[in-house]
């Protein structure tokens, strides 16, 4: 974080995943398996239920694709939420509330597993917080700000992250810029006294920076970053080959 200008910032922003929080190298295809292989254990242990993990893996990617089709369609700004998700799964795979519960669990676990603290970062913005100036976490996800609190608390304890905010609580997302009028506004500190750091492009440079704050990006470890791509080939691969 060297060379960053905290000149007249009152307010670091932090995006969570892949920032705060970085992911291992399992790519999105790998870590919806996991999920589904957590859930169907999940389901057997807790609830007698013997479902394959294929078909939680399918009603999943067919849940999630069929709600975020519907949010472009009603609300492009908007976020899908976990509950919506977990609830649309259950109803396809005709599951009651304590079922919906087990799938909800088993994601949870799944990003626990998948996940480490990012803790150069941590430190920085640690002394930051020790000068005066507040941190925030600001996600573009479908999980609820007590759930990522709830993530950062376990996994990066004594985090100096004072507020959460994600797109799903506030039905606005950084990938259109909108959520940051509403952080600003709730933080009651003008756009331009925010440093935000994330490591999208898009989410957490350009939007950030449309919508008046200092962007300042940061990057996954390129070998992160390489093993992910090979680990989303492989998922295509296995995908196109005949089961035996």
């Amino acid at each position: 974080m060297k060379g960053v200008d905290l000149e007249g910032i009152r307010v670091i922003s932090c995006d969570v995943f892949d920032t705060l929080l970085r992911r291992n190298a399992t790519a999105e295809p790998g870590r919806v398996r996991h999920v589904a292989e957590r859930a169907a254990a999940m389901l057997l242990r807790e609830r007698g239920l013997l479902v394959s993990k294929e078909a939680l893996w399918r009603a999943r990617r067919n849940v999630q694709h069929l709600a975020y089709r519907a949010l472009d369609m009603a609300d492009p700004t908007g976020e899908v939420t976990f509950d919506a998700l977990v609830q649309g799964m259950a109803l396809s795979l005709g599951f009651g509330p304590a079922e919906a519960q087990v799938l909800a669990r088993a994601e949870i676990e799944v990003e626990r597993t998948q996940l480490a603290p990012n803790t150069s970062l941590l430190t920085w913005l640690t002394r930051r917080a020790s000068e005066g100036i507040r941190i925030i976490a600001v996600s573009d996800t479908w999980h609820t700000a007590a759930t990522i609190r709830g993530l950062l608390d376990d996994l990066a304890e004594g985090h100096p992250i004072a507020k959460v905010y994600t797109s799903a609580d506030l039905g606005a997302t950084k990938r259109t810029a909108a959520i940051f009028p509403k952080v600003a506004d709730a933080e009651k500190v003008p756009a331009g006294a925010f440093l935000h750091i994330g490591d999208d492009a898009q989410a957490d440079e350009r939007m950030a920076r449309s919508a008046g704050l200092r962007p300042h990006r940061i990057f996954p470890p390129r070998l992160v970053i390489l093993e992910r791509r090979l680990d989303a080939a492989r998922a295509r691969l296995a995908r196109k080959m005949p089961e035996r």
